[in-house]
């Protein structure tokens, strides 16, 4: 018998991961309803839900309504925080079960209260000079630079600043300001190291890590600021020294949620020189990479699975936490992105084809079609495809992102080349250098 027949689900908004959790609440049998403000056309997640709702994620009072008059028996949404946070509210206001409380949410979410966490459990971060809502002029005769600006609230890279001297921090400090909700920054040492994501899977109390990579990033308008991941590798290069060092003290800071069921990941640094890691910020969902892909291709895992599951029946039904293996048994993989310059699409050659000819892509997505303007900026939404590859070997990998980077092709309206991409080779020679 189907666990979820004779169920329904409402998800908010098609953000990333919302098509993996229709696919798997339709097979267990549930009825999966999509509500946002968009027309079928427009909405990814309306075209394969079985039910839909023109109703904004936002108009928490008409999703009320619905909920009330529609007897949906549980409610969630993909990665996007601001429509997992309306998720919870809904969620405590009918007493339907959801993975995280608002507190345990916001203890990880803000960076103020993260960095304070890290501390207690001495996981390693950087030295913050100044958190609050208005910088004292004694903090700018202590600060040693280059330091980060950011808010404490922020998602998706905006509102970060690197500055080098008092000039940019002068400038920094209210564009931080402009983009925090709670109107709160933090100020930090800016830590120098190759950057990199860890993910943590929460089943029934027990922690694991499920996954940790190397992040290649890129400043699309150049100069000292904030970058777009390029790609990700699995696993990550320095993976052991991270186990070493890092793994159980982030391991208790997890167990301190006191969390039944999640998903945490942590973004940070690490430099090889010093041999020293730097945990920066985290969140308690899954990060934009949606790494599950890669897990359950080779582990048999999807911790995304476990959501659905727990909104639905109030626990997770399946999930053999042992069979975790971010080492992900020899095998290379990679997340790799064309990330715009900004502009407007004119023409995207060879995308539908190259599913065929590079056998290890599991998953693809383009964000923009043609006719769409991309920002000009230095945030997560500047990446325009992405391509998830799981391969046997380094040599595989290598050979399969530059047939994708030969094969695929963004124009914008002139003809020239939109994107950048992932220089996979000089990047993995670099590697081996450093690990030489």
């Amino acid at each position: 018998m189907l666990k979820f027949k004779g169920k329904k689900i409402l998800l908010l908004g098609s953000s990333l991961g919302t098509l993996d959790i229709i696919k798997y609440a339709k097979k267990n049998g549930a009825v999966t309803i999509l509500a946002d403000n968009l027309p079928v056309d427009k909405s990814i997640g309306k075209q394969f839900a079985d039910e839909n709702v023109l109703i904004s994620t936002a108009d928490i009072e008409a999703l009320k309504k619905y909920v009330k008059d529609n007897e949906v028996d549980g409610i969630f949404a993909g990665i996007s925080e601001f429509n997992l946070l309306k998720a919870m509210e809904l969620c405590q206001f009918f007493r339907f079960p959801f993975y995280c409380t608002k507190e345990q949410w916001d203890i990880i979410a803000d960076k103020e209260r993260f960095r304070n966490l890290c501390v207690m459990y001495d996981v390693p971060s950087p030295k913050t000079y100044y958190s609050g809502d208005d910088v004292p002029r004694e903090i700018f005769d202590i600060i040693q630079f280059p330091v980060i600006v950011k808010p404490v609230d922020s998602t998706a890279s905006v509102g970060i600043s690197i500055c080098e001297n008092l000039e940019d921090l002068n400038k920094a400090i209210p564009f931080a300001i402009k983009n925090s909700g709670k109107k709160r920054i933090i100020v930090e040492e800016f830590f120098e190291g190759e950057e990199f994501t860890a993910h943590y899977s929460i089943v029934n109390g027990e922690v694991s890590l499920s996954c940790i990579d190397n992040r290649v990033p890129i400043a699309v308008n150049g100069g000292f600021v904030t970058t777009v991941p390029l790609a990700r590798i699995y696993p990550s290069t320095f993976i052991v020294n991270y186990i070493e060092q890092v793994n159980d003290k982030m391991m208790a800071l997890c167990k301190s949620l006191k969390l039944n069921t999640g998903v945490l990941f942590v973004q940070g640094l690490y430099n090889r020189q010093s041999n020293k890691f730097s945990i920066f910020e985290a969140g308690l969902r899954c990060a934009g990479e949606v790494p599950y892909h890669i897990i359950e291709k080779v582990n048999g895992l999807n911790f995304m699975n476990n959501f659905v599951d727990y909104a639905l029946s109030g626990k997770v039904l399946k999930y053999d936490i042992s069979k975790e293996d971010p080492f992900f048994k020899g095998k290379s993989c990679c997340v790799t992105s064309f990330v715009s310059k900004g502009g407007t699409v004119g023409r995207i050659i060879g995308y539908n084809e190259i599913q065929n000819k590079v056998k290890s892509i599991i998953n693809s997505e383009c964000r923009y079609k043609e006719g769409d303007v991309t920002p000009s900026g230095n945030t997560l939404h500047q990446i325009m495809l992405r391509f998830v590859l799981v391969c046997d070997n380094i040599e595989q990998m290598i050979r399969d992102v530059e047939i994708i980077n030969n094969s695929v092709k963004v124009l914008d309206e002139k003809g020239d080349d939109l994107c950048y991409r992932f220089d996979v080779k000089t990047y993995m020679d670099n590697v081996k250098v450093n690990l030489s």
